[in-house]
């Protein structure tokens, strides 16, 4: 089913923009021949609907695949990237401390700036693993707060790599990331080990049993605000995005107003660079 009550997308993309897509363009071909499904998260979903495409001051582009498609796609995807295009896990010899894989294109790079180190990443899609949660309610409760506590210990881990300036971060996290930084906690904790825990945690309740979904890396996941039911995903829905068709949540409007509330007013000036970044030329590393 395709979607079409999305806007009219009339924004000419920026350098950094077009890179992405070219990734974007791979990865979804690279899926299709997989025979597997890959869906438009947070943001991307957000431009989808609201831009016709990228949120116009966004750099990047999020996915997401059911865990089960998200280990098949891990374990075979460099057997189709081209060249100039590798995968980064958080369990590779790269610097990529993040749970969730990336596909990066190893001939431009993003300087990122939201944190307390200066740092620079090659242009990424990323793509989560979408996992299931307990069905009954105290186990369910008690699984939030385990993964909760497994989440703040790997940012303790790598907590100078965290952009404390992220849009919509609660003030109370903002003063504890500015706190720790300041402190030597990342001495006490091994980001792998953690990410290890986070990864257990998260493969304990199948989708297939379990009736709520959660991309619980995702951007506002702290606040279990991607913890949806799993029928939003419903049927294959595409929307078109840039030139692109992909599919989404069918349920769109209660995925966004989940995660964005009214998801139709754009954010105010000062919040509209998520990742305080900028292209750079190779050579300016």
């Amino acid at each position: 089913m395709e979607n079409n009550k999305q806007k009219q997308h009339k924004n000419e993309l920026n350098d950094t923009q077009k890179y992405i897509l070219h990734v974007l363009e791979n990865v979804l071909n690279i899926s299709e021949k997989m025979n597997l499904k890959c869906y438009m998260q947070g943001g991307t979903m957000l431009g989808a609907i609201r831009h016709g495409g990228f949120i116009p001051w966004d750099d990047d582009v999020d996915l997401g695949m059911m865990r089960d498609d998200y280990e098949y796609f891990l374990k075979h995807v460099e057997e189709y990237l081209p060249e100039n295009l590798e995968l980064r896990t958080y369990w590779d010899e790269s610097e990529h401390h993040y749970y969730f894989a990336r596909i990066i294109d190893n001939r431009h790079l993003i300087k990122r700036m939201g944190s307390a180190e200066v740092r620079y990443e090659n242009v990424w899609v990323d793509i989560f693993p979408l996992d299931g949660m307990p069905n009954k309610k105290i186990k369910l409760e008690i699984h939030k707060i385990k993964l909760s506590v497994a989440r703040l210990f790997y940012h303790f881990s790598c907590i100078k790599k965290v952009n404390a300036k992220r849009p919509g971060r609660p003030l109370l996290e903002k003063i504890i990331i500015n706190i720790a930084v300041k402190l030597p906690v990342d001495k006490f904790f091994n980001t792998k080990k953690c990410l290890d825990k986070i990864d257990c945690l998260l493969k304990k309740y199948p989708v297939k049993k379990s009736e709520l979904v959660i991309n619980f890396m995702g951007q506002t996941s702290f606040k279990f605000t991607e913890m949806l039911n799993k029928n939003i995903y419903g049927c294959d829905s595409y929307y078109l995005f840039e030139n692109v068709k992909m599919l989404g949540p069918e349920k769109y409007d209660q995925y966004l107003t989940s995660l964005y509330g009214n998801y139709m007013i754009p954010p105010k000036d000062s919040d509209k660079n998520a990742h305080v970044s900028e292209l750079v030329e190779m050579e300016e590393k």
